[in-house]
């Protein structure tokens, strides 16, 4: 997302024109790097973006706010202060070079008049907002520079502002005035450089992404030296600058975004070849809007998975810890039936041990005959010791009735968390990790809840539920807290409603319903699927719920087929397979085995989990993991 001097230059042509004598009305600072304005300019409310970010600093017109803190940082006060209610007199970019100027007419208590002047510079890790009074003394900066962090350019309030080094490029029109004597318009130093470089050293405002673009126009690699290109090259060269000199010089803007692999990928004010599938916008703002936007939502949505991923994953390892350490107790009582034995008959045939016996061999009952040799302790005497064993058989026979009622219900609780994961991996929108954090806000993991382990049978157990209405962790506890704070905090009605699966349609017309949670798998299954509906599920493995409605009629098997590809698509094994083959998913057919039966053979275990059931009568498909071509609908 280049924001180069050549876009600087446009922009403010495009802001300068906008802006022009509108009120300043409001000014927020919602992050250390972010300024908005509200503006008003004649009958329209305009909000401004002053960004120097490092990532993507920018100026822009946008349609997008965030929320504002309830304190504000000191340089948003100092700017209230001073500009709040004034006049843009003009926006404007110096030289071609990545800094915009606004100047602002300001009155006093006095009702004295004078300017002001907001200084954007959008120079990477380098930016700044720097705001100067009409002198050309700082007042103050969003970031301070001293002489320890930069011993030739300090910005610091009481210095006067200084413009960052001059590079000594040619400008537009020099450039211009070159090609107009049929020379290329490179610098002497930079002949010796490969293409790109050669061009990208010698013309001011051109970015890395314009002059790769350039090369690819004439032909010509970009790791050629400028020396060595043909005739026809150099000439294509001289009439692409032309036209491109030519628009940058006639303020001819043409924004587009620029998609690849459906996603916005880039954008710029001129048209561009190399750059992906381009989608032209009426204005600059509105292209870094579309773009900057997607990647800002796309960042939120992938920090939010990190982290209901980070806790779920948590409360499963600390889940994993405890059953091991019961599986380790249970391990340990593996020699109690021998040693309630060895009791018995040290209890059975004391009166034949003499005090001065190491050992004793003495008939052995269950086997008839038999004789067994047990050590005996000096310690004890062989009363005591066949007490202590007895002693110890009925502990072990406690422990290991623990051990084995907490081992089941871990398991139980570790397929639980695995379904979580897994829909948190399946999330593709902001609407599915809402439904995860209503799930753990409404209370689906408790403490509360009363623990039970679901009797065992014939049927087929849905994988990935647990059992046991324990918490799993202080994690998951906190997380439904903080779930439930959050829910209450914004009100969000999309968020609560647990009733709005995913919506696609299939062959013959037939709507395919998909949970995007445990609640809603539920509240699909057992609410808002018929009994003749037909349920999927994929096999041995979590996943979703996935309702075809069959509308009272026999679905094709095409219909079959497709409602089993979207129950294959949410499941784990899609996404376990697709995360490790992220950079060649497509190249890949996944394939996955999916149950499904009448919603009538579906039932679900009294008092579990969200989400587990038991079904019997089914079917099984091995089907490819894929969405239908139909689009989703929102649900």
């Amino acid at each position: 997302m280049p924001m180069d001097g050549i876009a600087s230059h446009f922009l403010a042509c495009e802001l300068n024109t906008k802006l022009a004598g509108a009120r300043i009305d409001k000014i927020y600072q919602p992050s250390r790097f972010d300024l908005y304005f509200t503006t008003r300019s004649g009958n329209e409310n305009l909000k401004v973006l002053l960004s120097c970010n490092p990532q993507n600093p920018r100026v822009q017109i946008t349609s997008y706010m965030r929320e504002n803190p309830q304190m504000p940082p000191n340089f948003c006060m100092l700017l209230r202060k001073y500009l709040q209610g004034a006049r843009i007199l003009q926006v404007s970019c110096p030289g071609y070079e990545r800094i915009i100027n606004i100047d602002i007419s300001t009155t006093d208590e006095l009702h004295d008049t004078s300017t002001k002047r907001l200084i954007v510079e959008m120079m990477g890790r380098y930016s700044n907002i720097i705001f100067t009074n009409s002198e050309g003394k700082i007042i103050d900066a969003l970031v301070h520079v001293d002489s320890s962090s930069n011993r030739v350019r300090e910005v610091m309030p009481a210095r006067i502002y200084e413009a960052p080094p001059v590079q000594g490029k040619l400008t537009a029109d020099q450039a211009m005035e070159m090609l107009r004597q049929g020379q290329l318009p490179l610098l002497e130093s930079a002949l010796s450089r490969p293409a790109s470089k050669a061009l990208l050293d010698s013309l001011l405002g051109f970015s890395p992404l314009l002059v790769n673009d350039i090369c690819y126009q004439c032909g010509i690699d970009t790791r050629c030296g400028i020396n060595t290109i043909s005739e026809t090259q150099k000439s294509k060269l001289m009439q692409v600058l032309s036209e491109m000199l030519e628009d940058i010089l006639s303020l001819h803007a043409s924004p587009c975004v620029y998609y690849n692999d459906h996603e916005p990928s880039d954008w710029h004010v001129l048209k561009l070849e190399d750059a992906g599938i381009a989608k032209p916008f009426s204005s600059i703002s509105e292209a870094i809007d579309h773009v900057t936007g997607y990647h800002e939502r796309r960042e939120r949505f992938e920090s939010k998975r990190k982290s209901l991923s980070t806790i779920v994953s948590s409360a499963f390892g600390h889940v994993s810890k405890k059953l091991s350490i019961h599986e380790d107790d249970l391990h340990s009582t593996s020699d109690a039936e021998k040693r309630k034995e060895e009791g018995e008959l040290l209890l059975a045939y004391q009166y034949m041990i003499k005090p001065e016996d190491k050992e004793v061999k003495i008939p052995d009952y269950p086997d008839f005959g038999q004789s067994i040799t047990i050590a005996l302790r000096e310690d004890m005497t062989p009363s005591e010791q066949g007490q202590s064993n007895l002693k110890y058989y009925r502990k072990a026979m406690s422990r290991r009735e623990t051990a084995e009622r907490f081992i089941s219900e871990e398991k139980a609780e570790l397929m639980y968390l695995q379904s979580l994961l897994s829909e948190i991996d399946a999330a593709s929108e902001p609407d599915d990790l809402a439904a995860i954090e209503y799930e753990l806000s409404v209370g689906a993991i408790s403490a509360n809840e009363k623990k039970h382990t679901a009797s065992t049978s014939e049927q087929k157990y849905y994988p990935g539920k647990s059992k046991s209405g324990k918490a799993s962790s202080r994690a998951l506890r906190q997380a439904s807290q903080q779930a439930k704070n959050r829910q209450n905090k914004k009100k969000d009605k999309k968020a609560e409603d647990p009733s709005s699966p995913r919506k696609f349609t299939v062959h013959g017309g037939l709507e395919v319903l998909a949970g995007r949670n445990n609640i809603q798998n539920d509240h699909l299954t057992f609410g808002l699927a018929d009994k003749d509906d037909l349920w999927f599920h994929a096999k041995n493995v979590p996943g979703t719920h996935v309702i075809l409605k069959t509308n009272g009629g026999t679905p094709s098997d095409q219909a079959i087929t497709e409602a089993a590809s979207i129950a294959a698509f949410y499941s784990k094994s899609n996404k376990a397979f697709s995360s490790e083959n992220t950079q060649n998913q497509s190249r890949y057919d996944i394939r996955v085995d999916i149950d499904y039966c009448p919603v009538s053979h579906v039932k679900k275990i009294p008092k579990a989990k969200p989400g587990m059931v038991t079904y019997e009568k089914y079917n099984t498909l091995f089907v490819s993991a894929q969405l239908p071509n139909s689009q989703e609908k929102n649900g």
